[in-house]
């Protein structure tokens, strides 16, 4: 039955499917991804449409999604994904550099997005990392969406605030400005002096309050509508 904890796979694994409409890079992930202690593939997709379905009946905790595919691209499949699967983290691993893939992927709801110029032994770490809540950027692409908060920000000055404002606490609010610079939980816990389980409950609470999937969706929307000020 699917979801079910099978011979090979211990409790506790970081469950993954793989999407990428290139075979023999989805092939590579999976074996390298295989050797890895705490990791278990799952399944293996090769369109948005097809990752979609097999994500409803395996629900992995990370999906790797590429962006430019056939029939549903990944864009579209992490916007349906985070409707149905909240809980599942997606990282986008692709070839496109482009500022308005990464933005609309971000605002789809994934939590990470990579260029395929890192080695593939990187991509373990990088699933334990979201799997752990952090936000992943490729530092290429991390200077194009800090030019979009800039401007996001700018455009925002001397608007006022949205009239029902979403009620996050005042450590909330310091912990959503930390993570709008892409500070870790590690590093927001040292920079507020709190624990790194507390800086977890802090993010949940702030997705959930903002109706976000991801912390760069949450900041992007803060800053947008005034929330935050990163000036």
């Amino acid at each position: 039955m699917a979801g079910e904890e099978g011979p090979d796979q211990a409790a506790g694994d970081i469950r993954v499917l793989i999407c990428d409409d290139h075979a023999v890079f989805r092939r590579g992930l999976m074996l390298v991804l295989e050797l890895e202690d705490g990791v278990e593939v799952v399944g293996e997709a090769s369109d948005g449409e097809e990752a979609v379905a097999m994500a409803t009946e395996l629900v992995p905790d990370v999906v790797l999604m590429d962006v430019r595919m056939p029939r549903v691209n990944g864009i579209e499949a992490t916007r349906s994904l985070a409707e149905l699967l909240p809980a599942t983290r997606i990282l986008m691993l692709t070839v496109s550099d482009e500022e308005g893939d990464l933005y609309e992927a971000v605002k789809a709801g994934a939590s990470g997005y990579l260029l395929k110029e890192i080695s593939i032994e990187e991509v373990a770490e990088a699933v334990r990392s979201v799997m752990a809540g952090n936000s992943l950027i490729t530092p290429s692409m991390a200077s194009k969406l800090l030019t979009e908060f800039n401007e996001l920000a700018r455009q925002a000055e001397g608007r006022p605030s949205p009239t029902h404002p979403p009620r996050l606490t005042g450590r909330e609010l310091d912990v959503l400005r930390l993570m709008a610079t892409g500070r870790s939980n590690r590093e927001i816990a040292a920079e507020l002096f709190i624990s790194e389980n507390t800086v977890k409950n802090h993010v949940r609470n702030i997705l959930e309050k903002l109706h976000m999937h991801s912390r760069m969706e949450a900041v992007m929307f803060a800053v947008k509508e005034n929330i935050i000020d990163l000036t």
